[in-house]
């Protein structure tokens, strides 16, 4: 599963070059050159091509659901975060930008979630 995927039905043909982000170590980078880190089939993340440090993510709904629910039964009204889209849940340490290589501007800027980042050390 790609970051790309969440946003296809809304934008055909982006893939996961349309995005940019820079780390929290400072490179700026577009989300085709970080390394990825495949969680099986639930969840992929996305580490910096630099530091290393996971700065991105997606999962699918039902997993994020499943997670959610189990971690919520463990803790007290946590904010997990995370950007429910089209059938997957988005989410990145720092804001994630969608601008194509020939686009002038952002189409869209998906705000940083870190907590999403809690919930997945239990995944």
């Amino acid at each position: 599963m790609r970051f790309a995927d969440a946003f296809d039905a809304d934008v055909p043909g982006v893939v996961d070059h349309d995005f940019l982000l820079s780390c929290t170590c400072g490179m700026e980078q577009r989300m085709d050159e970080m390394e990825l880190d495949e969680l099986g089939e639930s969840a992929t993340l996305y580490d910096c091509a630099r530091c290393g440090n996971s700065i991105a993510a997606v999962m699918s709904d039902d997993a994020a659901t499943d997670l959610w629910l189990s971690i919520s039964a463990m803790t007290r009204r946590q904010e997990l975060g995370g950007h429910r889209r089209n059938g997957f849940v988005v989410g990145g340490r720092v804001d994630i930008a969608l601008r194509p290589r020939d686009a002038g501007d952002d189409l869209l800027v998906i705000p940083a979630t870190p907590s999403l980042f809690d919930a997945l050390r239990n995944l």
